[in-house]
C-alpha cells in the first residue's frame, strides 16, 4: 500500500481540519497516509512560542500582523529556507527516513518549505502537493522542489502571473472539506434536534478558533431586531466569551458553543452566518451556500478571503457594528437578495476538493 505523509501546523485550525479532509479521501482510494503537527513534532517548544506569539499578536496588535502579511506578499522578511534547514528540517528527515514514504502533502507554508528544503538537499524522488487554505496565495506557500499546488479557485491565476510560476503546477480544485459537508441532511430532524421553531431565523455567529471580535456588543445590537432569531455563538477558545454570553439573558435565545463537530448540520440550519472569513470556514460555508456577512476580518489572509468573498457577491461585509445590525435586518428581509447570494455560493463552491485532490494524487503517482 503506498503511503503518504501529510504535514499540517496547529498555528490555525484550518490546516489541520483540511489535512484530516484529504486523508479521508486518501484512504477512500486505498492509500495509507499519517498526519504530522510539523512544528509541534520537531519542537513543542519551538511551537508553544510560535503560536503564543502569533495568537497575542492577532489579538493584541492585528494592524501589526497585516502590515507583515502585505509585506511579505512583495519580499520575504528573511530566507525562510535558511532559517528551517538551520533550525528545524534535521529531525524531519529522521521521520522520512524512517517511514519511507512514497509522497508528502503540505497544509501549511512552513510545512512546504521545509519539505522543499530537506528534497533539495537530499534528493528524494517523491513528489510533494501543497494544499494553499486560502482564497489567495501568499509567495510564503511558493518553494521550490513543489511538485503541484492546489488552489482555492481559478480566478486565483492572476498571482501565478505575478510571483512568475508555471501555471501546470497550479490546479484549482478548491479548498479540502470533510465528506460530511456533502452529505443530505434532514433539516426537519435538525430543526427538532437544536430546538428551533418554525418563526425563529437562525444566525451564526463565529469568531473563529480564536472567538474573536465583539461579540457581546453584537449581541445586544441584535436586541432591537424584532423578527424571532435563534442564535448560535461560536466561541471557539475564549472561555471568557463563552462564560459571558452564558450568564447573560436576552430577548432571543442565544446558544453560546465552545468547539463543535457538527458544524455542517448548523450550517444546515442556519439563515445566514456573521463570520471573519477563515479558508476552511469558508469553504464549508460555501458549500451549503450560507450566505455571509464578513465582520471585521483580521488584515492578512482573511482580510484577502473577504475580497474573493465579496467580488463574487456571496457576501456583505461590515466594519462596525452598526452596520452589521443593519446587514443582518436587511437580509432577514430581503429574500431576493439572499437567493442571489445562495446562487453565488453555489457557483464558486468546491466541496468535493478533497476527493479531486486524493484522485489527482492517486493518477499523478502511477504515472
Amino acid at each position: 500500500m503506498r503511503k503518504i505523509l501529510i504535514f499540517s501546523a496547529s498555528i490555525g485550525n484550518g490546516h489541520n481540519q483540511a489535512a484530516r479532509a484529504i486523508q479521508e479521501h486518501l484512504a477512500a482510494v486505498g492509500y495509507s497516509s499519517m498526519i504530522i503537527d510539523t512544528l509541534e513534532y520537531i519542537s513543542p517548544t519551538f511551537h508553544k512560542i510560535l503560536l503564543e506569539g502569533y495568537t497575542n499578536l492577532l489579538k493584541l496588535s492585528p494592524k501589526m500582523w497585516g502590515r507583515i502579511y502585505h509585506n511579505t506578499e512583495r519580499t520575504r522578511f528573511f530566507d525562510m529556507n535558511v532559517f528551517m534547514n538551520k533550525l528545524l528540517a534535521n529531525k524531519l528527515k529522521k521521520l522520512i527516513e524512517n517511514v519511507q514514504p512514497d509522497a508528502f502533502i503540505a497544509t501549511h507554508p512552513f510545512a512546504s518549505c521545509m519539505l522543499s528544503v530537506l528534497k533539495g538537499r537530499n534528493e528524494w524522488e517523491a513528489p510533494i502537493y501543497t494544499v494553499i487554505t486560502d482564497y489567495t496565495i501568499h509567495p510564503s506557500w511558493i518553494n521550490h522542489h513543489i511538485n503541484y499546488y492546489f488552489i482555492a479557485h481559478d480566478q486565483l491565476y492572476y498571482l501565478v502571473d505575478i510571483y512568475h510560476q508555471d501555471y501546470r503546477k497550479f490546479k484549482p480544485t478548491g479548498i479540502p472539506i470533510m465528506q460530511k459537508y456533502r452529505e443530505p441532511l434532514d433539516k426537519n430532524t435538525l430543526l427538532e434536534k437544536f430546538q428551533i421553531r418554525s418563526e425563529h431565523k437562525v444566525i451564526i455567529l463565529s469568531g473563529g478558533g480564536l472567538g474573536l471580535g465583539p461579540m457581546e456588543k453584537v449581541l445586544l445590537g441584535l436586541e432591537q431586531i424584532d423578527t424571532p432569531l435563534k442564535i448560535f455563538v461560536l466561541t471557539g477558545e475564549n472561555r471568557k466569551l463563552f462564560n459571558k454570553v452564558s450568564s447573560r439573558i436576552y430577548s432571543h435565545e442565544v446558544v453560546p458553543l465552545r468547539f463543535v463537530d457538527n458544524f455542517h448540520e448548523y450550517l444546515e440550519v442556519a439563515d445566514l452566518i456573521v463570520t471573519k472569513s477563515g479558508g476552511l470556514t469558508t469553504a464549508e460555508v460555501l458549500s451549503k451556500q450560507v450566505p455571509m456577512i464578513i465582520y471585521n476580518p483580521l488584515p492578512g489572509q482573511e482580510e484577502r478571503n473577504s475580497h474573493f468573498l465579496l467580488n463574487n457577491g456571496c457576501a456583505v461585509h461590515a466594519n462596525v457594528t452598526e452596520q452589521l445590525i443593519y446587514f443582518i435586518g436587511e437580509l432577514l428581509q430581503n429574500a431576493s437578495k439572499v437567493s442571489n447570494m445562495k446562487s453565488m455560493a453555489k457557483a464558486i463552491a468546491k466541496p468535493a476538493a478533497a476527493e479531486e485532490i486524493a484522485t489527482f494524487i492517486k493518477y499523478d503517482m502511477m504515472k
